[in-house]
Parts: C-alpha cells; structure tokens; sequence
C-alpha cells in the first residue's frame, strides 16, 4: 500500500488526532504581540458579563449566548455553582493559550460536581481570536465539560475541523482585564509530575489562583434556555436533513454502480456497500490477519486519489489497522476475490478527510483484489 495512505489508514484505525486546545496534551503555536480588544454594551440578557478574580488581577469576559447558548449556558451554571473557586490556571502556553478550570492548587484534578458534556458549538462563527474565551475537550467533539481556556494570539488553526472533524468553540471574549491575561501569560511555568502533558513545562510555578467568578451584567437565564432549546432544534434537524442527504447520496451512488458492472451491490447494517465483481475460492482472513491487496481507490467524482495497481507493488497491511470500511469489507473476502468496496465517510476519514487527499466527509470508492492472507 502506498506509504502515505497506509500511514492515514493506521493513524484513522488508532484515532489520533492532531494538537489542539484540550484537556492532557497540546504543542505550542508561534508567539505573538497582545493587543486590546474593544468592549460592547450589549444589554439584551444574551451578552452577560462574568468576572473573574484570581491571585494575579481580575478579568471580565462579556458571553456571547446569541451565538453560544449552550457553551454560555453551560459556563455560568459552572460560575453559578460556585466550581471554578479555588481552580487555578493549570497551563501556560505563553505563545498558545492559558487554560483553566481542572486542577486545584495542589494539581489534584476536580471531579466532583463535573457535568455531563456539552454539544460542541463551533460552527457559529465566532473565531478564537485573542483574548477569546473558549472551551477545552478531549479528542471527541463533543466532549467539553468545565475546562475553557483564553486565547493569547489569533489561533485561527482552532477554527478548522481538527482530525476529530470539528472546531474548537470559542464563546466570550476578555473586555477587562487583558493586563492579567499577560501577566498569567508570561509567568514562569514548570513541569509537573501530575500533568500529563507533551508541552513540558506549562504548569505556573507560582500557581494562578481562581478567587471568585461572579455574573455581573445583564442576565436572563429564561432568554438563554430558550436559545438553547431552539439551538436543540435547529441541530437535530440539520442532523435529520444531514442523514436524508447522505443516505441519498449513497443510494444513488450504488445505483450508478451497479449500472457501470452490471451487478447487484450488498449494503450492510454499518452502513457500507459492495460489489462482488469476481468471487473468490480461498479462505476469509480474520480481523487480526495480515493481509496483500491490490487497490485502486476513487473519490464519487471519478478521481483517483492512490492505487497499488499503478505502481506495480501488491499493499500488505495488518486487517485491523485500517480505516473500519477496509477491516469490515476486506475481512469478507475470499482469496482470489475483486471486490468493489463503497465506505461512507463515518467508515473511512470522517469529517477531517486526509488534507491534500481525500476532503472531509468523502464517501470512497475502492477496487480491491485479496491476494493472500499471512496467519
């Protein structure tokens, strides 16, 4: 198999994604200078100002639940309930961001009173731009629960899918307070033994304490649940919309498919497709067989994105170190089989494609033949 794409398929198969503002691990992106930001005065119940006093300065963020409601709703409960008081900022990445909201000051990780997590926001338009407010996860999109982080440069590379295929959701921005956003920036940092980290030394030798959060400006929760509600809504019908397109999508791909062979395709109940278009008389390997292949793999549009047939060199690969369509369609394969596979992106590179490649949310098409199984 090509180099390049056995390398995706094995990273897609291990699920691991690139850096980004998380909970456990992030690289650092190149420093840049601070500048202020301008304030609003937005009084509609859906701007509210949250300040935060901590043991270098305090900070006032204005929210923005017109756009964010559930990430808003969410934070203010957090403020409300009182959880960030004693937190500090356990990480400093002075070129990066500065995130908070985990660890006490002795690094012990809160867990108590930690809610369930939230639906990730990203695509409302708000930018993780300096001195933005924005919300920590793992490396599952909707994963956020009460870490945030305050951008310290234009992180613009927050704003894209990540390999996960989502964004990063920013949801406030600092209008006071910018002069302790520096000074926590440019503290010193240290390692420490109870941050699991590949940053090295992030964590403030003098620790960042969170005082207090209180909501100081105009507030209507009643106006904010109702956003929510109607964000809800919006989202599992885009969500509907969404799975009637794509299901479509397949379907009148399969159709066109079978017309090109001349054969009857297979759907199974993880959603591929397939073409028998020569059987086989050899054994079916197992999930955890090595197995050689021929392929030839396409994009809906006819493009060809990688082919071991072009290059004259059979593709060798351990079964279950593959994006799931090949483990699922390979593994029914006899030896001696040319199969054509249909994988839909959820099987394949998901919403993040592979950059260069193969875009996000691409349903694949691939030509395979199983040559031989290694035990």
């Amino acid at each position: 198999m090509h180099r390049y794409l056995a390398a995706a398929l094995f990273l897609m198969a291990m699920g691991i994604a690139g850096p980004a503002p998380a909970q456990e691990e992030e690289k650092p992106q190149p420093e840049a200078e601070a500048t202020p930001t301008e304030t609003t005065t937005a009084q509609d119940g859906l701007h509210p100002l949250v300040k935060m006093e901590t043991s270098y300065g305090d900070i006032v963020f204005e929210l923005d639940a017109e756009k964010a409601p559930i990430t808003v709703l969410n934070f203010v409960q957090y403020v409300e309930d009182k959880f960030y008081e004693g937190l500090i900022f356990h990480r400093v990445i002075k070129g990066f961001m500065i995130q908070a909201g985990g660890y006490d000051a002795e690094m012990n990780r809160k867990t108590e009173n930690v809610r369930p997590p939230i639906k990730n926001e990203w695509k409302t338009g708000l930018k993780n731009e300096k001195y933005t407010i924005a919300m920590a996860r793992s490396r599952t999109p909707d994963s956020a629960t009460c870490q945030f982080f305050i951008n310290v440069k234009d992180n613009s590379q927050l704003d894209v899918p990540q390999r996960d295929g989502a964004a990063y959701c920013a949801f406030g921005r600092v209008i006071e307070g910018q002069e302790t956003v520096e000074k926590i920036r440019n503290t010193e940092v240290e390692m420490h033994a109870k941050l699991r980290t590949r940053d090295g030394a992030v964590t403030p030798v003098e620790p960042v304490i969170i005082k207090s959060v209180t909501v100081t400006g105009n507030y209507d929760k009643a106006k904010i649940e109702a956003a929510v509600a109607e964000a809800d809504r919006k989202a599992k019908e885009a969500e509907e919309l969404a799975k009637a397109k794509k299901a479509k999508e397949m379907d009148d791909l399969i159709k066109r498919l079978e017309e090109e062979t001349g054969k009857t395709a297979q759907k199974t109940e993880s959603g591929m497709a397939y073409i028998v278009l020569e059987p086989g008389d050899g054994p079916s390997p197992q999930k955890t067989d090595t197995v050689e292949v021929h392929y030839t793999g396409w994009l809906t549009d006819g493009t060809k994105f990688d082919s071991s047939v072009d290059r004259g060199t059979p593709a060798k690969f351990a079964l279950n170190r593959v994006i799931p369509g090949w483990t699922e369609g390979v593994g029914m394969m006899s030896v001696g089989a040319k199969w054509k596979l249909i994988i839909p992106s959820k099987l394949g590179y998901g919403e993040a494609g592979r950059p260069g490649s193969i875009p996000g949310g691409a349903t694949l098409i691939f030509d395979v033949e199983l040559l031989s199984i290694e035990q």
